[in-house]
């Protein structure tokens, strides 16, 4: 977590940001900014998200340091990080870091029992999808639910209450892709 504390502080100084503008922008008080800049403590992912939107960009290069500039970046799967989410499971970030995109995928994996409680990272963006890439999920969604199986997709409005919750015995993965 070092690495990220020293992450997210040199991002904020390449926009020449104090800490409290950053801290406005991402919507969490100066006096959290500090401790997570200090490696006092640790970030969520849902801080993470807010700090990436604060900052303007990807979760993603909180933990892929960019190499040389590329037309194509090719990855393995394998080589990249895995984030794990503090309702049981992890998210990959498979964000490229040199292209230009509008938009933010990521691998979601969730244990059996295990959720990704989305409402609580103050999203902004509007626009997401998800592809149930195996197991089947529920997605709590402005007050309904929704069941999905395997290789079933659906677009929605991000920035509305909305959680994932794996009840299966299995663990189960989500493609997912936010606009950024």
């Amino acid at each position: 977590m070092k690495n990220i504390a020293a992450t997210i502080k040199t991002f904020r100084e390449k926009q020449s940001l104090s800490q409290r503008s950053l801290a406005d922008k991402a919507g969490i008080s100066a006096a959290s900014l500090s401790q997570l800049e200090s490696g006092q403590s640790s970030p969520s992912v849902a801080t993470l998200e807010k700090l990436a939107d604060g900052l303007g960009m990807s979760i993603a290069s909180f933990f892929i340091q960019a190499e040389e500039d590329k037309d194509i970046e090719i990855f393995d799967l394998h080589e990249r990080p895995s984030v794990p989410l503090s309702q049981g499971g992890h998210f990959i970030p498979l964000t490229a870091m040199h292209q230009p995109t509008g938009f933010e995928p990521m691998l979601v994996r969730l244990d059996a029992g295990g959720s990704f409680e989305e409402n609580q990272y103050g999203i902004k963006s509007p626009h997401a999808f998800v592809w149930v890439r195996r197991g089947d999920i529920v997605l709590e969604y402005d007050g309904r639910e929704y069941h999905l199986k395997e290789m079933q997709s659906l677009y929605y409005d991000a920035r509305k209450q909305h959680n994932w919750h794996n009840r299966s015995n299995d663990t189960c993965e989500l493609l997912m892709v936010r606009s950024r």
